[in-house]
């Protein structure tokens, strides 16, 4: 057997097969340690989800059957392995039942995504010295004060001080301006940086030392789906002269986007272009700028989980931005924190509000900077993956709490 670890799947049935995943495991690049608790998180996995999960997965095009099984990358199989110990660690946990039928056997891939998600947080109160208990009853007035039933996401103790936190989770998706902007932007990226670029013709004649057109665009607003078909057809076009002429040329649309690519033999033609717009110098393609306000809809989601919560216990709202949410990485850290303290303490019932992301493979260094009463934190995992989590504390909740506990909250999401 060679070292391809997907060679051991020929057939559709063989994606559905646990045993061909453990088997996988040795054909990746990991330690002995990692390759053997690999196949331990697939064995207990197995037991869980049930034989049939695999098939099941694969016709709903479930996305934990990528994450987890069919992604070959070593970071995947950690992922695995740190995602199967928090399954482990929560078993016992009450409730535990109806957060892993989300995982399970879930209505939808959202809920899935939210189980998901729920797990991930529990886990980091469990390890910080805190007990769990998943979707507990608690009582709730609704806005005409008249008390109803409802089932919060989790509530944790402290396990010295028998405090007890009320914990909502929610994920933020993207809002449908980002999602035109990140459309717009990868539909140019490819037509130029992928087609033109990266598969000239000219670059695979001699794929060690390929010559190639050089490609610099920037996008100065989102543009729908008609108009943007037009867009591309132009830049193929001008894509056509430049390499037929030889020489550099540009298109420009006022107010929605500027091309400027330069022949195979003047790239720093192209530099120069994109140099004079303000353009960094590894950027094929600049994005345009996310309009939307995410603040104002994260206020909107923060507002909408405390209808979750009992007046009567602190609680703790976890917004979760989803992966192409980009709250966390376009809004200067200082003016979101003082956007959502200010909504915060707006609510005499919430402890905290916390945004909490993890992405692949972030950086090195782990830190965390105090903004006030708040702090944000950057962590790199033992799994190489990287969280950042924004904690924001609100000084007027009604609720008092030992320090230890507070601690605690604050140190669930700053160790690994």
């Amino acid at each position: 057997m060679g070292s391809n670890p997907h060679e051991i799947f020929v057939t559709d049935e063989d994606y559905w097969n646990w045993d061909k995943y453990i088997q996988q495991c040795d054909l990746i690049d990991l330690s002995d340690g990692d390759k053997r608790r690999a196949k331990e998180s697939y064995q207990y996995l197995r037991g869980v989800l049930g034989e049939g999960y695999l098939k099941r997965a694969y016709r709903q095009r479930n996305p934990m059957l990528f994450w987890y099984f069919t992604n070959a990358a070593n970071l995947a199989r950690l992922s695995l392995i740190r995602f199967t110990e928090a399954l482990k660690a929560l078993e016992g946990a009450p409730g535990y039942k109806a957060i892993l039928r989300r995982i399970k056997r879930p209505k939808n891939l959202d809920e899935m995504i939210e189980g998901k998600s729920v797990i991930e947080v529990a886990q980091k109160f469990l390890r910080a010295g805190f007990s769990v208990e998943f979707e507990p009853r608690v009582s709730v007035k609704d806005h005409r004060g008249v008390a109803g039933p409802k089932n919060p996401d989790m509530r944790i103790i402290d396990a010295e001080t028998g405090e007890e936190v009320i914990v909502e989770v929610s994920r933020m998706l993207p809002s449908d301006g980002q999602n035109l902007t990140s459309r717009t932007y990868e539909v140019i990226w490819n037509v130029l940086v992928r087609d033109a670029m990266l598969c000239d013709p000219e670059a695979l004649k001699n794929v060690l030392a390929p010559r190639h057109i050089l490609p610099r665009a920037k996008i100065l607003r989102s543009i729908e789906e008609e108009e943007l078909k037009g867009i591309v057809e132009q830049i193929r076009n001008l894509v056509d002269r430049v390499r037929a002429s030889g020489k550099f040329g540009e298109l420009i649309i006022p107010d929605t986007i500027e091309v400027g690519i330069a022949s195979y033999d003047d790239h720093d033609r192209a530099r120069e272009w994109a140099a004079s717009r303000g353009m960094r110098e590894n950027d094929h393609v600049e994005g345009a700028d996310i309009l939307t306000d995410e603040i104002s809809r994260a206020r909107v989601k923060l507002r909408d989980k405390l209808k979750q919560l009992p007046e009567d216990r602190p609680g703790i709202v976890v917004l979760i931005p989803a992966g192409t949410n980009l709250i966390l990485f376009v809004y200067d850290i200082r003016w979101l924190v003082a956007a959502l303290a200010e909504e915060v303490e707006r609510h005499s019932k919430l402890l905290c509000a916390v945004m909490f992301h993890t992405f692949d493979e972030g950086g090195k260094e782990s830190f965390s900077v105090n903004l006030g009463p708040h702090v944000f934190t950057k962590l790199v995992r033992s799994d190489k993956a990287t969280e950042q989590s924004l904690i924001i504390r609100n000084p007027a909740c009604k609720h008092s709490l030992a320090a230890e506990t507070l601690e605690k909250v604050g140190t669930a999401f700053a160790t690994d």
